[in-house]
């Protein structure tokens, strides 16, 4: 009992020593600038979000893994968010963009 009880102390100091802190102390909230689209509707893809890029001057195209919810899913709406690659297969018809986990979304 008294080693079980040890064990687990052990493992709890070390798991809060090993908390990553980033800048600021905090992790940014909704980051990104992008617009929701509906140009590929037509092709089968229901909604992409498009980033301008400040370094580049492609745009990005991000295919969101979830459907956006209706407040969001508004072609040409302004939205910030984090968004994650994923690396899978673009969904059947969109032959354009990245698909993306995107979180945090709120309208600009």
């Amino acid at each position: 009992m008294r080693t079980t009880i040890l064990a687990l102390a052990l493992i709890s100091l070390f798991s809060f020593g090993c908390v990553t802190k980033h800048a600021g102390g905090f992790i940014p909230i909704g980051t990104t600038l992008g617009k929701v689209s509906h140009q590929y509707r037509a092709t089968g893809c229901a909604t992409v979000v498009i980033v301008k890029r400040d370094d580049s001057q492609q745009p990005i195209t991000l295919i969101p893994r979830d459907t956006l919810s209706e407040i969001f899913d508004v072609d040409g709406l302004e939205i910030y968010f984090n968004y994650h690659p994923l690396k899978m297969r673009n969904p059947a018809g969109c032959k354009v963009g990245i698909p993306a986990e995107l979180t945090d979304i709120s309208k600009k």
